[in-house]
């Protein structure tokens, strides 16, 4: 289901794009008739056939040699642009995507949204999720957390908590070509995780940096969506190619039997070839990762080439208000 008012944002958008380049042919098209004129003089006369020609077609007389006359004056133009030190292609249309022609869909009757708005589509989707976010770093209360020692770790729960914070800060400032490509958040619930991928989030796409922000079960819903698609059926990959995926609660999702893991594999695999940035919070300890993503998936998850870990741990905020 697409959001009717991104929608229309995005087509008038390609409308812009066809009217900055329409001026440019404009443009490019006085100037090189005021370099020659013959070649203005050819255009016209390109024009008024092809006019005179739609007027027999709509009388029901069959256009003859019209064909063959555009493509002579076509030949003769780009030798004069030639000739005046453009290239041949000069006056052709301008088009952003040739697919669509900047129109924002392809295909004659029954149209379809060409890639290029579907792009665009997506990333104001995703740009708008965080818009009202109130999960970010300036709101985040410290003094909501316990200032309790922390068993063996010499420091209290807030103090320790402050440290991730920065961290994570410091991962959304560097975005998006930061040495740490990926940060994985793990411990118990209530710790604030979610807080602070959602920061991130926000932090990301104020730096102009596009964002996608998902559930597991909304993630393994996309991963079964790609795994049982039709041949040529449209299907939202924004997860595969998001400058930044925030997967929160990793381990609460179904496990499918020969889909779940090997499609997260291929997921982490992907966008770490691709060197894009992933953000995943799970409340499961590195040893239930192992054990219930295989070893090979979580080698890719705890890469410590491209992987920061981030432990969290103490008592359950959420069990204090």
């Amino acid at each position: 289901m697409t959001n009717p008012e991104l929608l229309q944002k995005v087509l008038a958008e390609r409308r812009q794009i066809q009217a900055r380049n329409e001026q440019e042919e404009q443009r490019r098209e006085q100037e090189a008739t005021e370099k020659n004129p013959e070649i203005g003089r050819l255009i016209d006369e390109r024009r008024r056939a092809i006019f005179a020609g739609l007027r027999q077609a709509l009388n029901g007389i069959v256009p003859q040699g019209i064909e063959q006359d555009t493509l002579k004056r076509n030949a003769r133009i780009e030798q004069l642009l030639a000739q005046s030190g453009y290239a041949a292609d000069y006056l052709s249309p301008i088009y952003d995507c040739e697919l669509c022609q900047d129109s924002g869909y392809t295909g004659d009757g029954q149209k379809a949204l060409c890639a290029c708005a579907m792009k665009r589509y997506q990333e104001l989707l995703t740009d708008a999720a965080f818009r009202d976010e109130t999960q970010t770093f300036e709101n985040y209360d410290e003094q909501l957390i316990p200032a309790t020692p922390l068993p063996g770790k010499g420091v209290s729960q807030r103090a320790y908590t402050r440290l991730l914070r920065e961290q994570c800060e410091a991962y959304a400032d560097s975005l998006p070509d930061g040495r740490v490509r990926s940060l994985l958040l793990y411990g118990g619930s209530g710790l604030g995780k979610t807080f602070l991928l959602r920061a991130i989030g926000v932090r990301a796409t104020g730096r102009g940096v596009h964002a996608l922000a998902l559930t597991a079960n909304m993630l393994l819903n996309r991963i079964r969506a790609q795994y049982f698609a039709r041949s040529g059926e449209q299907i939202d990959d924004t997860h595969m190619r998001v400058p930044l995926l925030l997967i929160d609660d990793l381990g609460t999702e179904p496990l499918w039997e020969g889909i779940t893991v090997e499609q997260l594999f291929a997921l982490i695999d992907h966008r770490q070839r691709m060197g894009l940035n992933t953000v995943i919070s799970t409340n499961l300890s590195l040893t239930e990762l192992k054990t219930r993503y295989t070893e090979r998936l979580t080698s890719r998850l705890l890469d410590e080439r491209q992987c920061l870990t981030l432990a969290f741990f103490g008592e359950d905020l959420r069990l204090r208000r």
